[in-house]
Parts: structure tokens; sequence; C-alpha cells
């Protein structure tokens, strides 16, 4: 429950309640991050949310499986999908990011295209074109640099039948891919429209994410964040092998969908490094790493050949992966038993609790920072549709003036702060926060400072 996950949930319980994403909250994500969670989370809460993610996962593993096996049997394709979700554990835990909200979407998606270049009749069905473009539009939906992997295998699908002169099928391709993108994105617009937050999405998810990722990165800014996002756990792999696959099958039937593999990682990394995120981010790469480490294990499988038996080999071989990834594994380990130490939940409780039992059913309160986190423990909504501040809100105009003013307008009943660092204390944002800490030392007292939160109280 930190930073982007608190947000999510925040909005998702907001949704449940009533309110609406973009007009009573401000974020700059696609609307299916919060609907997606929301049937669970309405069914069973904490539990509900934390179920839809694990399927969701599943479905992601299933078709990163499904993947390996146009690179390696079924034999290799399993420990090929092991290690690669061992590699996913570098990003899965940075910052709570629930970029597993996506991976399905990119994993399924790269499942067609794979299937398209390596089926003897090169086509793609109606209906998987239609799943195609559902995918599409879902991941965008969810954030919208999402589109890298479809412009790239797309681009290279379009060059390759306008150059064969089969319109028909580019045809077809077009409508299907359309098709699909209006199954989800007629609903998505509806919503919006409907509930008359459409110009606020636009602002805060359109316009707004375009001013974060463009706004200001110079080209050597932008290079040198495409060197730090290809440095993170393994991430150069799939270019170094898209590049290689490339020279090695030019002149092979191959060479289509390793340039279209290539380009669609390369644009992935480009528009990661425009937004300059965090490491969680990276997540959404995870797919374009199924081919290489399927390839990778097959490879080892066959320099482990002389071993007089199969279980010696298969031992050899597991314990040559395990060290391999030996220290994603160790990270894995790491995080089950850091859940038994973990009491940043009931910590969150108590606090949700103070909150309640100080305030009255209509009291506003305000959490400062980049992290959401106490609203889901409280029965008191915010006193401003800012419920997080900055990490992207601080690129929407006039984001700062509306925060302060809600929050000096309002005064909120309670006053929430977090500790930063291991000194008790929090620097965010001075200038945000410069007008509310004025306020909080003339009108608000110290009520709590347990569990890394300071809690302010009106006088």
């Amino acid at each position: 429950m930190h930073v982007d996950s608190s947000v999510y949930i925040t909005i998702t319980q907001g949704i449940s309640r009533g309110y609406l994403p973009y007009h009573d909250f401000v974020d700059n994500k696609g609307p299916l991050m919060y609907l997606l969670g929301l049937p669970g989370f309405m069914l069973g809460g904490f539990t509900g949310t934390w179920i839809t993610e694990l399927i969701l996962m599943c479905i992601a593993v299933f078709f990163a499986y499904k993947i390996a096996l146009f690179f390696a049997d079924k034999y290799k394709a399993l420990p090929a999908v092991a290690c690669t979700f061992a590699a996913a554990r570098a990003f899965f835990t940075v910052s709570a990011g629930t970029e597993e909200y996506s991976l399905p979407f990119l994993m399924i998606a790269l499942y067609i295209f794979t299937k398209y270049y390596f089926s003897p009749k090169r086509d793609i069905s109606i209906p998987s074109l239609i799943v195609l473009g559902i995918c599409f539009a879902s991941a965008v939906l969810i954030r919208l640099n999402m589109f890298p992997l479809w412009a790239g295998f797309c681009a290279i699908i379009f060059l390759e039948l306008i150059l064969k002169r089969r319109i028909a099928s580019l045809g077809k391709y077009v409508l299907g891919f359309c098709a699909g993108i209006l199954v989800v994105l007629l609903p998505a617009f509806l919503y919006l429209n409907l509930n008359g937050i459409t110009e606020d999405f636009l602002h805060q998810v359109v316009f707004g994410g375009a001013s974060r990722g463009f706004g200001g990165a110079s080209i050597k800014q932008t290079m040198k964040i495409f060197y730090v996002v290809l440095n993170r756990a393994y991430s150069f792999v799939p270019l170094f092998w898209g590049l290689f696959s490339m020279i090695k099958n030019c002149k092979q039937k191959d060479f289509l969908f390793c340039t279209g593999y290539t380009f669609s990682y390369i644009l992935a990394v480009l528009f990661l490094s425009f937004s300059d995120g965090g490491d969680h981010y990276n997540l959404t790469l995870i797919p374009f790493f199924v081919p290489p480490i399927a390839v990778f294990v097959q490879s080892i499988y066959s320099a482990f050949s002389f071993f007089s038996t199969k279980a010696k080999r298969n031992l050899a071989i597991t314990l040559f992966l395990c060290a391999v990834f030996f220290q994603q594994i160790l990270k894995y380990f790491d995080d089950f038993a850091g859940g038994f130490s973990d009491h940043s939940g009931e910590q969150l409780v108590h606090i949700g609790k103070i909150i309640d039992e100080n305030t009255s059913a209509d009291d506003k309160i305000i959490s400062l920072g980049i992290n959401a986190c106490i609203y889901p423990f409280t029965q008191r909504d915010a006193a401003s549709r800012y419920i997080y501040q900055g990490s992207g809100v601080d690129h929407l105009s006039n984001a700062r003036q509306e925060f302060l003013s809600d929050t000096l307008k309002n005064k909120p009943a309670i006053i929430a702060i977090f500790a930063d660092d291991d000194n008790g204390t929090y620097d965010y944002l001075p200038d945000w926060y410069a007008p509310v800490f004025e306020l909080i030392e003339n009108e608000y007292r110290l009520l709590s400072d347990e569990n890394a939160c300071f809690l302010y109280v009106r006088n």
C-alpha cells in the first residue's frame, strides 16, 4: 500500500461509494485501472483486490507459457516461464506500481503477433484481431504509453502487406483490430461522457500525461534514462537478442518477427525513458523477456546433453538456472519472509481508527505526499480531490493553486503527514506545502506521531 497502489485503491473505493474519477479524484492513469479492481473490491475489499491481481497475473503466466512454446518444447517452456517471472521480481514490488494490471493484455498481444509470424499461412483470424484490439484499448486505458508493443509489430505487418500487395488482408486486419478497440473504447467513452468527466479525463490523463512525458526532457537526458532503463535487471537482454536475431535471420522467414519484436522493444524502452519512471515501470517489458529466455533455456538443455542420464541433466540445469537467477530467487524468499514481520497494514488500520475516533462523519481530512494510503483505512473523505500531490499531478496546470485553495478553504479536521525517512521528518514538495505548514502552526495541534505518521487535528 504505497504510492501508485494507494491511489488506485483509494479511487476504486471512492467509485464504490458513488464518487467519480477525475472529478472527485485527480490522477493521470486511465479509467480501466480503477474499474478493473472495482468488482473484486466491492465483493471482498482488499482480499477481492488481491484476488483480482492474482487472476490477472495467472493469465499473464499462462500466455507467457504459450509464447515460450514457439521457441522451446513444453518441458523447456515451463522453466523458461519460471525464469521470466524470476526476472520480473526486480520490478514487481518496487513502489507498488501495480503494472500487473496491464501485463496480461501485453502478454496476449505478443502471443497473437508471435503466432502470426510462426504460423505457415501468415494470417490472423477475425476473433484474434478483435482480441488484439481489445487488449490494445485496455492497455492504453490503463496507461497511455502502453502502445509501443502494438506500434512496432503493426508497422512491420503493414509494410509487409503493402509490399506483397495483400490489400484485402490489410483491410481485414484494420477493420478487425478497430472493432476490438471499439469493444472497449465505446463503453469507456459512455462511462466518461454520461458522468460528465470527459473533459477532466482529457485534461488529467491525455494532456497531463503528455506534459509529463515530453515536458522539458532534452535528447541527452532521454538517452541517459534510456540507458538506465536498459540496465535494470536484465532489461538489455531482449534488445541484444532482438538485434542478434535480426542479423542471424536476415534471409530467413523469422526476420520479420525479429524486426517487429526489436522495433517494439526499442519503442517501449524509449517511452519509458520519456516518462522518467521508476523501476516498477519495467514490469511492462517482461513479455519481451519470454522469447530470449526460452531460447536460452533450450540452448542450455543442448549444452548439457553430455550428462549420462536425464535426471542428472535436469538437476544440473536446475542448479545452473538457480545460479543465474539467484539474486531474484533470494529476493522472492526475502519478500515472503518479510511478510511475517511487516506491520505496515496494522499501522494503517491503527491510524485510520485514530482519525475516525477524533472526527465526526461530516469532517474532511487530507494527506500530504505522493501516496494516498490512509484514505482506504478511514471513513472520512478527502478535503481536496488532490488525494496525493506531485508524481505527475504537479504537471497539471493550476494543480498547486487548486490544492491549496481546497485545503486552506475547507480546513480539514485532520492533516496527515507520513514520515519520509528514518529521522521521522517529511520534506517532500516544500513549496507546495508552505501555506499548509503555516496553517498547521497557527490552527492545529499534534494529535499523534505514532506509526511513522504525524496527525494534526484542528483546534
